[in-house]
């Protein structure tokens, strides 16, 4: 354990409005076997609960941090966390995500046995809204190889809360960029990786969910488009090219989603059908019968929807040859 004031390691999370699954984030982090660590928790505007569940939480162990906030959006509220860390690492955390009790100190072991390493994450799991098994994630062991797939073939970490970065690389790159709402991420992973090596725990430490709901549920044609920002200003960096055009296109798509979110809003539900589509799919390829219930759902939406018809037969009949090996 650190004797100084400051915690060797700052983990930073946002909430808004999950007060179903913040309590399970929050204790896998205050639960990790490395134990010098904070846990930063920006309360980004909740307004189910989330709030006082963090501030009775935080009254069980004062390495837990709430600040409350007016909600900002996901990467301003980052932006603020890491400016509070304290720590020389910087953990991400997502609020409805769960971290193995090892993956702090695993981390922290791979930049002590590597310095050329500036972030570091792991292979992850993917799971659905009741726990069912979709899929895992893995990325190469060696940093080099794991560094070439992140900046030329699009193999970043799997999942945003997977990842611990040096703090003092974070501050060297710029940190978030507050014009990217979305891929926010990406844009700073492609931007160490033209600094420092990225590095993979082989073993699966952090496991995500996969839910209609959820901002990769409902944005997906949103994301793409800062996903092609991203890239075309890592293009510029390359070829030595100004960003500021792709820049003020991304700050200018940013204050539109921001003025779009003041507005009616349509339904989670609704425009997460997409994703209840993959997931009923991927069960399918899992041979999980519970695949049955996602695609009924997009079926009684979208009765046209004829991916979502197929796959629901086989779904049915992969039930129905279960029943007969049975007999």
């Amino acid at each position: 354990m650190n004797t100084s004031s400051s915690p060797r390691v700052s983990v930073v999370m946002s909430v808004h409005n999950d007060v179903g699954r913040v309590e399970v984030a929050v204790r896998s982090i205050l639960g990790q076997s490395f134990r010098d660590l904070e846990l930063i928790a920006i309360d980004d505007g909740c307004s189910d609960g989330s709030s006082l569940l963090l501030d009775n939480l935080a009254s069980e162990d004062p390495r837990l941090r709430v600040i409350h906030q007016e909600n900002t959006g996901l990467t301003r509220a980052l932006i603020r966390g890491c400016a509070e860390a304290r720590g020389d690492f910087i953990a991400r955390q997502d609020s409805d995500d769960w971290s193995h009790p090892l993956r702090v100190a695993e981390q922290v072991a791979l930049f002590e046995e590597d310095p050329r390493l500036g972030f570091v994450s792991c292979t992850t799991e993917c799971i659905g809204p009741c726990g069912e098994h979709m899929s895992f994630t893995e990325r190469p062991a060696d940093p080099e190889v794991a560094t070439r797939g992140l900046l030329h073939s699009r193999q970043g970490p799997p999942a945003h809360g997977s990842v611990m970065f040096r703090k003092a690389l974070y501050e060297r790159v710029g940190g978030y960029r507050e014009e990217f709402y979305y891929s926010q991420d990406s844009d700073l992973w492609l931007r160490m990786g033209e600094h420092a090596l990225i590095g993979y725990i082989p073993d699966v430490r952090y496991r995500y969910i996969k839910e209609p709901g959820s901002i990769s549920g409902v944005s997906r044609p949103r994301q793409s488009e800062f996903a092609r920002l991203v890239h075309a200003c890592r293009a510029c960096r390359v070829s030595g090219t100004s960003e500021s055009e792709c820049m003020d296109e991304a700050r200018k798509l940013t204050e539109q989603i921001r003025a779009e979110r003041c507005g009616p809003q349509i339904s989670g539900a609704v425009k997460g059908l997409g994703v209840t589509y993959l997931i009923g799919s991927q069960l399918v390829k899992n041979g999980d019968k519970r695949a049955i219930g996602y695609l009924r759902q997009v079926v009684a939406a979208r009765p046209m929807h004829w991916r979502a018809w197929f796959r629901l037969v086989q779904a049915v009949l992969m039930t129905s040859k279960e029943r007969e090996n049975d007999w």
